[in-house]
């Protein structure tokens, strides 16, 4: 039972299986609502809404991996600890870095996609955005990411994050694995996820807003 319940959630195969299980789930819920609801459903919606922000999120993940991993090799060889994966064959370090970036983002951009459709929860004295407005906040997340991403790389590429780690501070003072462009992945990485936070943070607070908008000035989207 330990090796199967191992296998299931940390494992590449079990990542997918589980992927896999919570899309039969929301496929199911989703036929299910529209064929009691027709015309009236809107769970369908809503799931492709979430498949939708999980989407951008694998795309941004994915991509910044690919950039980062050229950048310092040495992050994902001995940060993620790819190394025995990789073995001798440096070819196969991008494809491995693709699947860390897809482990790592499929379920934060379930989360921000969740977050979007709470704020945008039905309300009697306020109209609900469209899906199509939903997905236009999006961008705001993924502005806040790069930018935090590309400020908190200059400052790991600068030293500024050596205090985060006792690693790091061995790592200058024995010029082991190009420590710089080590913390300046770090640093990416790191504002990927602070600024992806803030977005969805301000992301939310303007759905709030265009929702409230709405409603005192009798506009309805």
């Amino acid at each position: 039972m330990n090796e199967v319940w191992h296998w299931l959630t940390e494992t590449d195969g079990g990542l997918m299986v589980r992927i896999l299980v919570g899309v039969c789930i929301f496929t199911f819920l989703g036929v299910t609502d529209f064929i009691r609801h027709r015309s009236r459903a809107t769970r369908w919606r809503e799931y492709l809404f979430l498949l939708a922000a999980v989407g951008v999120a694998l795309v941004y993940g994915v991509i910044n991996d690919q950039i980062t991993v050229r950048l310092s090799p040495e992050y994902f060889l001995y940060g993620k600890g790819l190394e025995p994966l990789v073995g001798n064959d440096l070819n196969r370090l991008p494809w491995e870095a693709a699947k860390v970036g897809i482990k790592a983002t499929w379920s934060v951009g379930l989360v921000i996609g969740v977050a979007f459709l709470l704020a945008n929860n039905p309300r009697r004295d306020r109209p609900r955005l469209p899906y199509r407005d939903l997905l236009r906040h999006i961008v705001k997340v993924l502005a806040m990411s790069i930018l935090c991403a590309a400020a908190m790389g200059v400052i790991g590429r600068l030293g500024g994050l050596v205090f985060f780690s006792e690693d790091f501070r061995q790592m200058v003072a024995h010029d082991e694995f190009r420590p710089r462009r080590f913390m300046g992945v770090y640093g990416i990485h790191l504002g990927g996820y602070v600024g992806g936070l803030a977005g969805t943070v301000w992301a939310v607070v303007s759905i709030f807003r265009q929702r409230r908008s709405f409603k005192v000035h009798g506009q309805y989207p």
